[in-house]
């Protein structure tokens, strides 16, 4: 022991002495012999300690607790927590990446949430959400291989770096399987469709010196169609609950002028599209040609691998490999692209440089312009015949790591390792057409082809184009990590950590040519290529100033290819008076690098819908009110309008702090905690939407393209450093275990969070904006969970409350989102110790999503806080061997 002691003070002097080249460490747990005690890695800290209880409150979802409760996936489970704000779910079908999910911790955004698996990053998806803003796919990270959640709901950029704003989310996979176990699990819904099917293999296999598991799970998701939730009343664009919503004006008709063609009700109807008798017009039924959820498969495997080289040296490592699929259907596409021009008997037709004119009106376009008066004129039209609008996502995740982890002087742990990940989307589309490719059916023959008429197959297909886009992302990352007793003190054992990492990370996103230029119909292309890497040095002391109280200082530095250096400190401070109560307290400085999708990508084309406020007053009509005059109606309620966002190779990094105060209890039967947390961010990149630009036209005039007539065609936003947000809330949790004697075991726990303060200012220029008040934002959610235990039976009954609140848009329309509560009923049987049947009721009582009455378009709720699922039953078996 006497070689080891001097051992143990040269490393320490070594330590002290240069803490900041040593580097990063994944999460590892190994025993301390010195006092038999064990020391963890608590997420949040690279310190291992005896406590789990730290100065920043983290949140742990076990395995068994995720399926107790009925969760298929760590989306389900991640949109469980109350500090989960929102969430980007595979609902929003006409997203940049309806194939991708991701969660938002206390209102900082999905890119500002750092995910973690075994304390390492992973690859961010290569398609940005919106076409501007990175995130970490969650949809195709393996649930069987998973041990814990550690949510860290506090920021974390003194110990990770950049992202960690919002929180971090760490996930721990099981570690030293044995065995084989094969489970598998049906679940279907009541009302119809999103059926899924999941069958996962854990294989394990030990040594005296190491272990190799291997968990593979297959998932197929049926389609949900909107169709299938007429329950809902999500089957049709017309509903009453919503006084805002109404059929498409895109059916088929001839808008501008007078005097052209009109189709008659009978016509219509017969054509394929929807007769609209509200406003007398050929109209078109969104809903029953959208999907609510896409049919999706994935193929997950995860194999972890550790092996003893020599005492207290191990060789590990993980494999990891997803493919997925997921096909997305929504409505045909809507045109209004062609502009027809009469002046006396010419009819001209144009589109961009694309024009032809037909020179006897009684017969051009089939008769249509007949008897026009001279003008402007355009078809809006339903290209109903190219059938639906869909997409088909590939992705294939990759990710490697190998590293050496041991024990130096008994005291010591260390370990280095090497990562890489990739990421790669392929997207292609079907159902759309080229503007060439329609122009020269309409202008096709001495005479032309009327649009109010239905098209051939063979001109379908003659117009019809597939377009595609590729995109791929890696990171590459080198890391190592020491920690142990720095020194001593009188109260105790100075703790230290100290790392350094180097990564670097790139992607690059292509369409094909005629996406990029802009020739396809109601789409566009995105593209661009960036490369930026960073390396970091950070430290760490947890120091027992007294028997009761403990001060932790950490301390980061990440330098950035493009955008400098910046240092991260943190402090906190706990003070356990009593054994059972730990008071705590956390400061941290946080920053965030921009996405590099919003420095490197080039301009990003799409198409939404807004309302032209200033138009619509114009010409006499109410934003978001019905008027019988269609133009008047489609500008006031449907103006379908292009969109370009880009990338802006000036922005700076996000710089501010989170902090937090709170009290930990911990006894016998009785668990709880409070906590009050704070965030602020100053020079956030955002961009402005375009309804907002649209809304307040006056102040973002400069962002609006209009035609002749003063009615918006285009918003160009780029990314920009705006200003500020800052939120401010309450966590609260308890738990209490009650011993039932010969009736088992009953178990309570309570989770809830509050905003007490949400606030924002978009622009320099603008007044600060109170978030709550503006609506779209839960004030609070809770969870409360009560498990049943006795034998081998046991059940759990949770509830999911989302309260009240503002709508969407209720700046501009006052309305009220009614408050939500779910629940979830499951039960599991050991009918031996290798056999496990379980099931349960996931939405008991088949609550759908609450309809928010200012949100003037269809789903009429929020994707990213509600889904429509309804009632949904689920039954599971697992063998052992």
């Amino acid at each position: 022991m006497q070689s080891n002691s001097v051992l143990a003070k040269a490393v320490r002097f070594a330590l002290i002495g240069g803490a900041a080249t040593a580097a990063l460490s994944s999460p590892m747990v190994i025993a301390a012999e010195e006092d038999s005690v064990e020391r963890i890695e608590v997420t949040g800290s690279r310190i291992k300690r005896t406590d789990m209880e730290t100065a920043t409150p983290v949140t742990v979802l076990s395995a068994d607790d995720m399926a107790k409760q009925g969760f298929t996936t760590i989306q389900d489970a991640l949109e469980s927590l109350t500090s989960t704000t929102s969430a980007m779910t595979t609902q929003s079908v006409h997203g940049f990446t309806p194939a991708a999910s991701s969660i938002s911790l206390r209102g900082a955004g999905a890119s500002r949430t750092l995910t973690l698996i075994n304390g390492k990053r992973l690859n961010q998806y290569p398609k940005p959400a919106g076409g501007t803003d990175n995130f970490v796919d969650t949809a195709n990270l393996p649930m069987e291989a998973v041990a814990r959640i550690e949510v860290l709901q506090s920021g974390g950029s003194a110990v990770y770096g950049a992202d960690a704003v919002g929180g971090v989310i760490n996930i721990i996979l099981k570690k030293d399987f044995e065995g084989v176990a094969l489970k598998y699990r049906h679940g279907d819904t009541t009302n119809g469709g999103g059926a899924s099917d999941r069958i996962a293999l854990s294989l394990g296999a030990s040594s005296d010196r190491g272990n190799v598991s291997t968990f593979i799970e297959f998932t197929d998701n049926e389609q949900l169609k909107a169709t299938d939730r007429e329950n809902f009343g999500l089957h049709t664009d017309k509903v009453p609950h919503s006084e805002y919503s109404q059929y498409s004006s895109y059916g088929a008709r001839i808008a501008g002028g007078s005097g052209a063609r009109s189709l008659t009700a009978e016509e219509c109807t017969a054509g394929g599209w929807f007769w609209d008798s509200a406003r007398s017009i050929c109209g078109f039924d969104r809903s029953e040609w959208r999907d609510l959820q896409p049919e999706s498969t994935r193929f997950i495997s995860s194999t972890n691998f550790n092996y003893e080289i020599v005492d207290d040296i191990n060789f590990v490592g993980r494999l990891d490999f997803a493919e997925a699929k997921s096909t997305t259907r929504i409505e045909p596409m809507a045109i209004n692209d062609y502009d027809i021009n009469v002046d006396g008997n010419n009819v001209t037709v144009s589109a961009g440089d694309l024009s032809k004119t037909f020179t006897d009106k009684s017969t051009a376009l089939g008769g249509d312009f007949a008897n026009a008066e001279d003008g402007d004129y355009y078809y809006v039209r339903r290209l109903h015949e190219f059938s639906n609008r869909m997409g088909e996502t590939k992705t294939r995740n990759y990710f490697f790591t190998a590293g050496l982890e041991g024990v130096i002087a008994e005291e010591y742990d260390w370990d280095a390792s090497i990562n890489y990940g990739r990421t790669n989307v392929d997207v292609f589309r079907g159902g759309y057409a080229t503007v060439a490719g329609m122009f020269d059916y309409i202008t096709a023959g001495d005479n032309g082809n009327s649009l109010l008429k239905n098209m051939s197959q063979e001109d379908v297909e003659a117009a019809s184009y597939t377009p595609f886009e590729k995109a791929q992302s890696t990171q590459k990352n080198v890391q190592a990590n020491i920690t142990g007793v720095a020194f001593e003190l009188p109260a105790g054992d100075v703790m230290f950590a100290a790392g350094a990492e180097y990564t670097k990370q790139d992607y690059q996103t292509e369409s094909d040519s005629e996406s990029a230029k802009g020739n396809i119909l109601t789409t566009g292309g995105s593209s661009g290529a960036g490369e930026r890497s960073y390396w970091a040095t950070y430290a760490e002391l947890s120091m027992p100033v007294l028997d009761v109280l403990t001060v932790d200082a950490a301390l980061r530095y990440d330098r950035y290819s493009d955008f400098g250096g910046n240092v991260s400190p943190q402090v906190t401070v706990q003070y356990r008076p009593v054994d059972e109560l730990l008071v705590r307290a956390s400061a941290t400085s946080v920053f965030r690098a921009p996405d590099m999708h919003r420095v490197y990508g080039d301009a990003t084309n799409g198409f939404t819908q807004v309302i032209d406020y200033k138009q619509c007053q114009a010409l006499g009509g109410t934003p978001g009110v019905t008027h019988p005059d269609p133009k008047i109606n489609e500008i006031c309620n449907e103006l379908h309008i292009d969109t370009t966002t880009g990338a802006n190779k000036e922005l700076e990094a996000e710089t501010g702090y989170t902090a937090n105060i709170g009290a930990v209890w911990g006894g016998d039967s009785l668990n709880a905690s409070f906590d009050l947390w704070e965030w602020k961010l100053d020079d956030m990149v955002s961009d402005i939407s375009a309804s907002k630009a649209a809304r307040e036209y006056e102040q973002y005039e400069n962002m609006l393209t209009r035609d002749a007539e003063g009615t918006i065609t285009h918003v160009n936003a780029v990314a920009q450093n705006l200003a500020f947000q800052k939120v401010r809330g309450i966590d609260l949790t308890a738990g209490y275990n009650f011993d039932l004697n010969n009736f088992g075991e009953l178990k309570l726990n309570f989770n809830g969070t509050y905003i007490l303060l949400s606030e924002s200012q978009l622009s320099p220029t603008d007044p600060v904006e109170d978030d709550i008040d503006n609506g779209g934002l839960p004030q609070y959610r809770a969870n409360l969970i009560v498990g049943w235990f006795i034998e081998d039976l046991e059940t759990t009954l949770g509830a999911y409350h989302t309260a009240r609140m503002h709508g969407a848009n209720y700046e501009s329309i006052k309305g009220e989102v009614a408050s939500q509560t779910t629940w979830n009923l499951t039960a599991g049987y050991n009918i031996t110790d290798s056999i496990v049947v379980k099931g349960g009721v996931v939405n008991l009582f088949d609550a759908g999503p609450n309809f928010d009455p200012t949100i003037t378009s269809w789903p009429h709720y929020q994707r990213s806080v509600y889904n429509a699922r309804g009632r949904e039953w689920f039954l599971e078996g697992e063998v052992k061997f």
